[in-house]
């Protein structure tokens, strides 16, 4: 198997997961979908990964503290709070007690549309290497090929284990986790809450599908108050469908 086609088999599956508690229909989990890790995949470290099995949802952080190791699992865990009827400020107890993302029983999966790391989303940071590992010449082909082959694969995903709720974060992606995770045509409910977008439909697997802005930058949502908003609104949703 070529370098190649080892990255399209490792690209459609499991790859970019943080991973925990995927759920099934009688025990449904929530789900939180990020763009891609942050930290950034250099072409070798890349290449070595490509021999990682993710042809099954990896089990997720070995602690709860593990979790808190990261800001933007700070910032998630305040909206889960708040979504679980509890508030942000009880975080870090929330984190501890809930254990997200943490083993297979927590009721709570991690996960990102697309599997590569990079340090921000710029398409500027395709350097030549990644088209040796991947086949693609352009960070757009990659992501094209993910929106036509992984897309698909993240929607059997949510058909098959049912999650009851999936946050997704990141506005400008809307339309791409719209199409991980809802059929074609549908379109997002938005409201407006202290100027901030929420959006949010339901698929045909009754799962909510809701769009928060990205979590750790200054015009995202970052306020403690705002955060408690969204999560109590999503809690208002939730219980309502």
């Amino acid at each position: 198997m070529s370098v190649v086609d080892r990255f399209e088999e490792w690209g459609a599956g499991y790859s970019g997961c943080d991973g925990g508690d995927i759920g099934n229909p009688d025990k449904p989990s929530v789900w939180v979908c990020g763009i891609e890790w942050g930290g950034g995949h250099s072409p070798v470290e890349l290449e070595g990964s490509l021999l990682d099995d993710v042809s099954t949802p990896p089990p997720g952080y070995s602690s709860w503290q593990e979790n808190l190791a990261y800001i933007f699992n700070w910032q998630v865990m305040k909206i889960l709070s708040a979504i679980s009827g509890g508030s942000v400020e009880e975080y870090k107890s929330f984190a501890e007690n809930n254990k997200p993302f943490v083993g297979c029983d927590s009721g709570y999966f991690k996960m990102n549309l697309y599997p590569i790391g990079f340090k921000d989303t710029s398409q500027k940071r395709w350097i030549e290497d990644f088209e040796v590992v991947t086949g693609f010449g352009s960070k757009f082909d990659y992501l094209e090929w993910c929106s036509e082959c992984r897309f698909p694969q993240i929607r059997g995903w949510a058909k098959k284990y049912k999650p009851k709720l999936i946050l997704c974060l990141g506005k400008s992606y809307a339309d791409d986790f719209l199409k991980a995770f809802h059929e074609e045509g549908a379109e997002f409910n938005t409201e407006i809450i202290d100027d901030r977008e929420l959006r949010w439909v339901c698929n045909s697997d009754g799962a909510l599908v809701v769009v928060v802005p990205f979590m750790v930058n200054a015009n995202g949502l970052v306020r403690n108050a705002s955060i408690q908003r969204f999560g109590d609104r999503v809690y208002e949703i939730l219980v309502s469908i």
